[in-house]
């Protein structure tokens, strides 16, 4: 019975275990270490966007604070409200889409 020569080499051998153990058994591997990565990243952007959304809000909220035109603006948008001399017209933007597409 031969031994095949990478088996003879007793120091290739354990560095081959080595590197294979280290790649896919160890507790940080570098298949996680790539996933954890990964999610980092994604975490990361999530938390810019939503410094950018806090940052956004706050600016909107001073100026719900300060101006009356603004406040006007955001009870007409968010709410429907109306003037009393005034009329508003709700549509749905659905069936809207549906009639231009049939017209094409």
């Amino acid at each position: 019975m031969q031994i095949h020569p990478i088996f003879k080499n007793k120091f290739l051998f354990i560095t081959v275990i080595f590197v294979v153990w280290v790649f896919f058994f160890a507790q940080y591997d570098i298949m996680s270490l790539r996933k954890q990565k990964a999610e980092l990243k994604e975490m990361k952007e999530k938390i810019d966007y939503l410094e950018k959304e806090v940052a956004r809000l706050q600016i909107e909220k001073n100026a719900l604070k300060t101006e009356a035109s603004t406040v006007e603006k955001y009870a007409r948008e968010k709410y429907f409200m109306k003037s009393d001399n005034e009329d508003v017209f709700m549509l749905d933007t659905n069936v809207v889409k549906e009639v231009v597409k049939s017209k094409k």
